[in-house]
């Protein structure tokens, strides 16, 4: 899996964790999964998770992951052997939480995290998961980049092309201004797109 997405899972985990206490977990229990969730989060742990992307469409399989190496780690925490489920991936991490939640959150995460510009933060209890956008650099030099293609190229006249059949001249610097404002608006689709990836709860369930 794509290391977003398992530390994605730990952030997920974690703030489950947290809610979990207020609503009856064992608070010991439920710290070491908030700090075992941390590690993962960090990315500690990816060498736990082994799976690849071709799985169920919930992801069934990504978030039984994470809870068995969340689950494991903490139980580690408070002094216990692997493998004793002293923290119980299903009961104690897993606990009020399925597939179909969870891992469409995460994947929103995991789109904060590759797709979006700016700075994006996932925070729970306090703690700051900062999340690198991929394409910030894209967003911000290539329309510079195409809008000098534009002027470079201002001087060379072309003939247009109507379903293969010549049409009106225009220049290359024209044909490369459409190119930039193309490039604008995706980079504005984007942008709408941030203040509702935001409210990162989601679900498969119809």
């Amino acid at each position: 899996m794509p290391e977003p997405i398992i530390r994605a899972f730990g952030i997920l985990k974690k703030c489950a964790a947290k809610v979990n206490i207020e609503y009856g977990l064992d608070p010991s229990v439920g710290k070491a999964i908030m700090q075992a969730a941390h590690e993962v989060a960090e990315g500690k742990l990816s060498d736990h998770f082994p799976l690849v992307v071709w799985q169920t469409g919930s992801g069934t399989q990504s978030n039984m992951n994470a809870n068995e190496v969340i689950a494991n780690r903490a139980a580690e925490i408070l002094g216990h052997k692997h493998g004793e489920k002293f923290v119980h991936p299903n009961d104690h991490v897993n606990r009020s939480q399925s597939s179909n939640d969870t891992f469409p959150t995460v994947s929103m995460v995991y789109s904060l995290s590759v797709k979006l510009i700016g700075n994006a933060y996932c925070s729970c209890n306090g703690d700051k998961f900062k999340i690198n956008p991929k394409i910030e650099n894209f967003a911000l030099d290539t329309p510079f980049k195409v809008v000098w293609k534009s002027v470079e190229f201002k001087d060379i006249v072309k003939i247009g092309r109507t379903h293969t059949q010549d049409a009106t001249p225009l220049t290359l610097g024209q044909e490369f201004s459409g190119y930039t404002t193309q490039v604008k608006y995706g980079i504005d689709r984007v942008m709408c797109t941030q203040p509702h990836m935001y409210q990162v709860g989601n679900t498969y369930i119809k």
